[in-house]
């Protein structure tokens, strides 16, 4: 009798832990707390630390910490949350712990389908820690109406915060105060009469008021920009990070359409003009969308002007009519562009590593009228090149990039040597693969026996409960590890065998067809990258069995 009972302790053990925790931990922290008043027992490392002694003290084993940091919980879209659920579809993680349900959402609708729906479908076991909430264990019908109140609560108050906070700046900038982030070039902020305050820098200004008489003086935006970036004057951005006005190397530059969008703000004469977006989805990098003009809050005489009406009026005048005379107001026309960039992504200018530019140019030939296109590193921004200037057409990249693929290649008359290079790269590949796989199936045969001598021994009354049940937990950890590792090797021999077929398809259509023409999927597939040195020089690096050859041309 005593010899069966073991037995059917050892059953019931083996039930309980087949299928071991590999468990995430879940950390967030809203974007409306502030650093020096943040409530301490919600920080990352707290909501860390409950978890990690929760799991200690089931003796489960921690995968990954996932942190989603200044991210509302009224809204999922975040990289943290996202990334969790991704390892809970692979079978990463299977258990998701969280300090208390506000951490994971503060959505009541959305947290209730998460917990009645989407985690038991994903065999994912849910713990929040605070709220005593173990979906394994079962939730009882006191625990679900607890859990419905609080992420009704949790949803109120998220909703409550966003309101006060959005009234609060509405509120300020009624008041002419300044509720932005940074303030505008020619501008700092100052505490003053219980808020924010815009006060003329007296660096910045002189700056903006040289582009605003540069401008009604007949110079173009192209022009402003240009001679401020000769001049190495900070940009914006730059003169609020580093307080330094005159540009290092590297910095960002002026562009024309940054000084056209300074010579549309009325901040500069004293107007304050604020509230004229608003956030889509809820989180610090979301989505904005433009509110009605009517919606603006718009205070005159909020601070000193440092343009006067007559100077902004007059420049006003002249963007209008500059509008009004722009070349695609002129004509229309019926000449269709190509939408497809089939190099996107893939051509570099090789001496700064920065994506070539694509430009569609108009021809208006007698005869035919049509857009040919060239990859160019000047975008006619204002922006200075600091590297030689490069202009190369697209129907020139297409021959080079075909006469060098098959030259490269080597493809004859029949492309056989090409073929028979790829099948033997691929063989090779699978035979590497090949020998990892038999060498974890040995390893995990290894595993499944020591098991049964485990168990056995167990049985027999050679080795203590303690120490069985622990080595037990050792050996399916390892074993589960190597069972995704074999399943990994299995799809990458599919991969590759794919990869073969598919490359021998593409090089007989090099060599059988004359009209053969490069298009988008051809470019991203093989085309590692094309790296452009001047107008005569490029590099072609490949992708596929036969990547890493690199082909140049000074043609």
């Amino acid at each position: 009798m005593a010899r069966v009972s073991r037995r059917d302790l050892i059953k019931t053990e083996e039930k309980a832990t087949i299928n071991s925790s590999r468990v995430g931990i879940y950390t967030r922290l809203s974007q409306e707390r502030k650093e020096e008043w943040r409530n301490k027992s919600y920080s990352i490392e707290a909501q860390i630390e409950i978890c990690q002694e929760y799991i200690n003290k089931e003796n489960m084993t921690l995968v990954k910490v996932y942190t989603d940091y200044e991210y509302s919980g009224t809204n999922f879209d975040r990289p943290g949350y996202i990334e969790m659920m991704n390892d809970v579809r692979s079978g990463f993680i299977n258990c998701i712990i969280i300090r208390d349900l506000s951490r994971l959402g503060r959505e009541h609708l959305e947290m209730g389908r998460l917990v009645d729906k989407v985690f038991p479908f994903l065999g994912v076991r849910f713990i929040s820690v605070i709220d005593k909430i173990d979906t394994e264990k079962g939730i009882d019908a006191k625990l679900s109406f607890e859990m419905l109140i609080k992420n009704l609560i949790n949803d109120m108050y998220a909703k409550d915060i966003s309101h006060k906070v959005r009234t609060s700046r509405k509120v300020h900038a009624s008041q002419g105060f300044f509720i932005g982030s940074n303030p505008p070039f020619g501008y700092r902020v100052v505490r003053k009469d219980g808020g924010r305050r815009l006060e003329p820098d007296e660096v910045s200004m002189k700056i903006v008021q040289r582009i605003f008489n540069m401008y009604i003086e007949g110079n173009s935006t192209l022009k402003i920009a240009k001679d401020l970036n000769e001049e190495n004057i900070s940009t914006s951005s730059t003169y609020n990070k580093t307080g330094n006005i005159i540009r290092e190397p590297g910095q960002p530059q002026w562009r024309k359409g940054t000084i056209a969008n300074m010579l549309r703000q009325r901040v500069y004469t004293g107007c304050l003009v604020q509230g004229t977006k608003e956030n889509v989805q809820g989180k610090k990098s979301g989505h904005y969308r433009r509110k009605p003009k009517e919606e603006w809050i718009v205070v005159e005489n909020a601070h000193e002007a440092i343009i006067s009406e007559e100077v902004f009026n007059m420049a006003q005048e002249i963007l209008d009519n500059n509008k009004e005379k722009s070349e695609f107001k002129i004509t229309r026309h019926d000449m269709k562009r190509d939408p497809i960039n089939k190099y996107k992504g893939v051509i570099f200018d090789a001496n700064t590593n920065l994506l070539l530019v694509r430009n569609g140019v108009r021809s208006n030939k007698k005869s035919t009228k049509f857009y040919y296109y060239k990859f160019t590193n000047e975008e006619n921004n204002g922006i200075l090149l600091e590297t030689p200037y490069i202009s190369i057409m697209e129907s020139d990249i297409d021959k080079l990039v075909l006469e060098r693929l098959k030259g490269v290649l080597s493809i004859e008359a029949s492309g056989k040597d090409c073929k028979d290079r790829i099948i033997d790269i691929s063989k090779m590949k699978q035979e590497i693969v090949e020998k990892n796989r038999k060498s974890i199936s040995l390893k995990i045969s290894k595993l499944n026996s020591d098991l049964k001598r485990l168990y056995e021994d167990y049985s027999l009354g050679k080795i203590e409960k303690e120490d069985y049940l622990e080595k037990r937990k050792l050996n399916r950890k390892s074993l589960t590890i190597y069972e995704k590792s074999l399943s990994d090797l299995d799809l990458e021999i599919l991969s590759i065998e794919a990869q073969a077929e598919e490359e021998i398809g593409l090089f007989d259509s090099l060599f059988s067809n004359k009209d053969f023409k490069l298009d988008e999927s051809i470019v991203q597939k093989y085309i590692e990258r094309i790296d452009v040195y001047d107008n005569e020089r490029i590099e072609i690096s490949l992708k596929g069995f036969l990547g890493g050859r690199e082909m140049r041309s000074s043609d």
